[in-house]
């Protein structure tokens, strides 16, 4: 995610801390992947275990970014989600839906290693993937599978076409976490209109969502990396969005996963890592 994201309306008698927590919102970093009140807006929980294929990064028992399964021992995830951090200290969870512990299903991995796509640009979100070579094999089940991935150099969904974006995004006090994985239905927004509201920061390698109705929708920090899924497929990966989570003023940025299909591939059968 960009910088903080606030997902909560103003109460009476809270302005001295909305002030603050603004106040603490401008003196974080830009494009810093962590987050005030962070969660996927506008969505509802689904059902334990309805979407096997979602992982949970987390560093030192903290979650921090979402990702995907995409063979038995790698997953997708966003580069930005490993700047500044040890990838030693990283651990992979699989088959969850609170992230609690005492999880039957869940199954924990260190990653071996981490291939960040070679053009990634930490400043504008360029080419924000990264492959992740887990430290052993996940066992494929009812709570733990595969997400495929769009054709090679596919158009990106059209306008107004659905989609849905997952996510357990939460890495703050000022959140309760929520009760396990949440979803939300979004709408893609044409590439031009979402450029012309990011004032032409936009890469031609990225995809962008709007709620479909007046309420916000989306998701917030702590959510990167987990996809965007059209249609059964992986079509984006979450890279950032703006100060505010779920404001029409500034769409939803994901990573065009199509766009990446071969580079994605070549690492994979190639098993190399960088």
């Amino acid at each position: 995610g960009r910088g903080a994201c606030l997902a909560m309306g103003p109460r009476l008698g809270d302005w001295g801390r909305l002030l603050l927590t603004l106040a603490a919102a401008l003196t974080l970093p830009t494009r810093a992947p962590g987050s005030l009140g962070a969660q996927i807006i506008g969505g509802h929980e689904v059902t334990p275990h309805s979407r096997p294929y979602m992982a949970s990064v987390s560093f030192r028992g903290q979650h921090h970014c979402g990702g995907f399964l995409l063979r038995s021992r790698w997953v997708v995830s966003a580069a930005h989600c490993f700047s500044h951090r040890d990838p030693r200290e990283a651990l992979v969870v699989l088959g969850a839906h609170t992230l609690r512990p005492q999880e039957p299903t869940r199954q924990v991995f260190g990653i071996a290693a981490v291939t960040r796509h070679p053009d990634y640009q930490s400043a504008t979100h360029a080419n924000d993937i990264c492959l992740l070579r887990l430290n052993g094999s996940a066992v494929l089940g009812p709570a733990v599978g595969l997400l495929h991935l769009p054709r090679s150099g596919a158009r990106p969904p059209a306008a107004g076409a659905r989609c849905r974006v997952a996510g357990w995004g939460f890495v703050s006090d000022l959140k309760r976490p929520p009760p396990g994985l949440m979803e939300a239905e979004v709408r893609v927004l044409g590439l031009d209109v979402c450029n012309s509201s990011w004032r032409g920061q936009l890469s031609p390698h990225m995809l962008c969502t709007r709620s479909g109705d007046r309420r916000r929708r989306g998701f917030c920090s702590a959510d990167s990396g987990g996809p965007l899924v059209c249609r059964g497929r992986a079509h984006g990966l979450i890279s950032f969005s703006g100060l505010w989570c779920g404001d029409p003023k500034t769409p939803d940025v994901y990573t065009q996963v199509s766009a990446f299909v071969a580079w994605i591939w070549g690492v994979v059968r190639g098993g190399r890592p960088t």
